[in-house]
């Protein structure tokens, strides 16, 4: 294992850039964290400069955003947009100053248009981004057109990854800011612990989703690192497989154990019928990759938010 390798983490102690820090530091690299609560907030670009430019990393990992449910996103959404553009257009500024460093970016595949039920990465700006995510996603589209302006411009180079619905440890406990099955196992977990005798679901259920564990994609990020892969297009972190909100509620109730009843509050959105991703390109390039098992990894989350609820 290549142990020399500088890794720096934007947002690296929120959900899904811890899970990258830990699985990183198991394999081996030499990693470091910048985020708010450790003193270096990427919306301070001449303070992040000067960290990322004293450190001198080969990879930067850009975790840093502000998400939400659906809910969070409509209702804060000029916050949501402004905040997220702002940190994107730091992150490659820092990455234009530092001159070798390469930008891995988890790319939330709401940037595809709302309408596609398969998502594929040469169809990405085929039409509009659903307007329920419209604040978020258009961030996330913003994030390939800086990479492409980026390298053109300055040979800044980006490794856009395109990620499903993730879940798994180390998430908020706040069900608004929350991604979703997370949000799901954090009412169930409290349900049976204070024993109530039903459980709210936002929407109505129907929508399916595509659902990838945290670790899963820790692992990726940290394999692209390892073998210093040249991903220039999008790549879709695929299975090509969905399940509807309906289904992960069955199976979160499976296993903690909720014998009560159901309410579907379809005052609040679904969002996009369906978001599914091709896996050809995936495939392609990660061949031998084994994903979690979706009951594994509920289980595992569940566990997780037991200890700390």
């Amino acid at each position: 294992m290549n142990n020399t390798t500088t890794v720096a983490v934007f947002g690296g102690t929120g959900f899904v850039g811890k899970n990258i820090v830990d699985m990183l530091r198991a394999d081996g690299f030499d990693v470091h964290i910048f985020s708010r609560s450790t003193g270096c907030d990427l919306l301070n670009l001449n303070a992040t400069s000067a960290a990322i430019l004293q450190l001198r990393p080969r990879y930067l990992v850009n975790c840093a955003a502000i998400v939400g449910s659906v809910n969070y996103v409509s209702d804060f959404a000029a916050d949501v947009v402004d905040a997220n553009m702002r940190m994107i257009l730091n992150a490659y500024k820092v990455a234009q100053q530092l001159r070798d460093g390469i930008l891995i970016n988890p790319v939330a595949n709401c940037a595809y248009p709302g309408i596609m039920d398969l998502y594929e990465e040469q169809h990405m700006w085929d039409g509009p981004i659903h307007p329920s995510v419209l604040s978020y996603g258009s961030t996330r589209r913003m994030m390939l057109v800086l990479a492409e302006c980026y390298a053109r411009q300055f040979g800044v180079r980006s490794i856009n990854l395109v990620v499903p619905n993730i879940y798994g440890p180390f998430d908020s406990t706040n069900p608004n800011k929350t991604h979703a099955l997370n949000a799901l196992v954090i009412k169930f977990v409290k349900a049976v612990k204070n024993r109530d005798e039903s459980v709210e679901i936002w929407g109505t259920g129907k929508p399916i989703r595509e659902w990838l564990y945290v670790k899963d994609f820790a692992r990726i990020v940290s394999e692209v690192v390892r073998d210093r892969m040249d991903l220039v297009q999008p790549v879709n972190i695929a299975q090509k497989s969905g399940f509807s909100v309906i289904e992960i509620v069955d199976a979160i109730r499976d296993v903690v154990g909720f014998t009560g009843t159901l309410t579907f509050n379809s005052r609040y959105p679904d969002g996009a019928p369906k978001k599914v991703m091709d896996d050809r390109c995936f495939r392609a390039k990660f061949p031998d990759f084994q994903f979690t098992d979706l009951n594994n990894g509920i289980a595992e989350t569940v566990a997780y938010y037991r200890e700390i609820l």
